[in-house]
C-alpha cells in the first residue's frame, strides 16, 4: 500500500510551500481558513512532500497561517509518487479537517482507478470514504475508457489488475472468483484441520463458500469438489457478493421440492431453540432479507443451529470414556466462534468510531 508519512514533526518557513494538487473540485474555502485563522488555536501539522515542498495535506492551515502573520508552520513529511500523494491527499481529507463533497469523493475514486487499478474496491473505499458499491459501479464505468491519468506511469507496484487486487491488508487477490474457489478447494486438501476463517482470508473468499465446499468435500470424499462448486443449483444457495440477482432466487434443496431463497432463511422450529433473540432481529432486517449475501448468513446461521441440535441428540450416546475428549473438540469449536464473535464486535467499534469521527 501506501508509505505512512513521517511521525517527525519538522518546521518549515510558510513562503517556501507549495500549494497541492488537491481533491477538492471547488478549491480552498476562505470562510473555513478564516475561521481557522481566527479561531487562536495552535495549528496541526501539516503533510508536506519532503522533495518538493508541496503541500499534501492542510491548506486551508496553511492559508490560516498566511492571515495570522506566521513566518514558519510545522510539518510532516511524506514520501511517494504523484499518484500516491493524491492518495494521501484524500485519505487525510476523509478523516479530519473540512469534509470532501461527496462529488469530489467520486471524483476522487476514478483519480484512483486510474492510477492504482490493482487496488481491491474496499481499499479505495476505505480511502475516498465511500462505499465498495460506489467504486465498483465506477470501475465498471471506466473498464470501456481510459483515463488520461492512466498514463502517468507512476505505479511501481508490480501489480497488474489482471494479476489481482490489492486489499486494505495488503495481500494481493485473483480478481476471478473461480481462481479464489479453487484456492480454497486445495487449501482445504491441503490442510484439512485449518479453520473456515483462515482458508477464506487466505483465499479471498467469504466464510460460508468455503464452509459450503467443505460440506461438499465431507460429503463426497472421492469428488475432487470442481463440478460441485460449478453446479448453478447449490444446496446452499448464491454465494455472498456473487452477482446481483432480483427476485426470489429458486435453488434445489436435497430435503424437498424447490423453495425460494426467503422461504428457506426462515428458522425451523427445531432449531429455534438453539438460535439467541438476536437472530429475530437478522431475520426481520430488510438489509439482510433481501439481499443474497444477507439469505446466504441466514442459510448458513440456520445450519450452524440445526447443527448443535444434532450435536446434542448425537452427544448423548457418547460413551462414558469418550465424553472428556467429545468436550474439547467442543471447546475448540467454541472458541472459534467466541474469535469470530469478538472479530465482530471490533468491526463494529470501529465502523462507530469513524462515524463519529465524521
Amino acid at each position: 500500500m501506501l508509505d505512512e508519512p513521517d511521525s517527525e514533526i519538522h518546521t518549515m518557513p510558510v513562503a517556501s510551500l507549495l500549494p497541492s494538487d488537491s481533491p477538492r473540485l471547488g478549491g480552498l474555502c476562505h470562510d473555513h481558513a478564516q475561521v481557522l485563522a481566527e479561531s487562536g488555536r495552535e495549528l496541526e501539522p501539516i503533510l508536506v512532500h519532503r522533495a518538493t515542498g508541496r503541500v499534501v495535506d492542510g491548506m486551508h492551515r496553511l492559508r490560516a497561517a498566511i492571515l495570522r502573520g506566521a513566518r514558519d508552520l510545522p510539518v510532516r513529511y511524506v514520501e511517494g509518487s504523484s499518484a500516491d500523494l493524491f492518495v494521501h491527499s484524500v485519505a487525510a481529507n476523509t478523516r479530519h479537517g473540512l469534509p470532501l463533497t461527496l462529488k469530489d469523493r467520486r471524483a476522487a475514486v476514478v483519480r484512483i482507478l486510474a492510477s492504482h487499478p490493482h487496488w481491491s474496491d474496499r481499499a479505495i473505499a476505505a480511502v475516498s470514504g465511500v462505499s465498495p458499491k460506489t467504486v465498483g459501479a465506477a470501475r465498471r464505468r471506466c473498464s470501456s475508457e481510459e483515463s488520461p491519468h492512466s498514463k502517468d506511469g507512476d505505479d511501481t507496484s508490480g501489480v497488474s489488475e489482471a494479476t489481482g487486487r490489492v486489499g486494505r491488508d495488503g495481500r494481493v487477490r485473483p480478481v476471478d472468483m473461480s481462481q479464489r474457489r479453487e484456492k480454497a478447494r486445495l487449501l482445504l486438501a491441503e490442510r484439512p484441520q485449518a479453520t473456515l476463517r483462515d482458508v477464506a482470508e487466505e483465499a479471498g473468499v467469504s466464510i460460508s463458500t468455503v464452509h459450503r465446499m467443505r460440506r461438499a468435500a465431507s460429503a463426497h470424499p472421492a469428488d475432487t469438489g470442481r463440478d460441485r462448486e460449478a453446479a448453478p443449483a447449490s444446496s446452499s444457495g448464491p454465494v455472498p457478493g456473487e452477482g446481483a440477482r432480483t427476485g426470489p432466487v429458486v435453488v434445489a434443496c436435497q430435503e424437498g421440492p424447490l423453495r425460494s431463497v426467503s422461504e428457506r432463511a426462515e428458522p425451523s422450529a427445531e432449531t429455534a431453540r438453539t438460535q439467541p433473540r438476536a437472530a429475530v432481529s437478522l431475520y426481520r432486517d430488510p438489509s439482510i432479507r433481501f439481499t443474497d449475501s444477507g439469505r446466504a448468513l441466514l442459510r448458513w446461521l440456520n445450519g450452524q443451529s440445526s447443527e448443535l441440535a444434532m450435536g446434542e441428540r448425537l452427544l448423548a450416546s457418547v460413551p462414558p470414556h469418550c465424553m472428556r475428549a467429545a468436550a474439547e473438540v467442543a471447546r475448540h469449536y467454541a472458541r472459534e466462534w467466541e474469535r469470530l464473535a469478538d472479530t465482530l464486535q471490533r468491526t463494529e467499534r470501529l465502523n462507530n468510531n469513524l462515524r463519529e469521527a465524521r
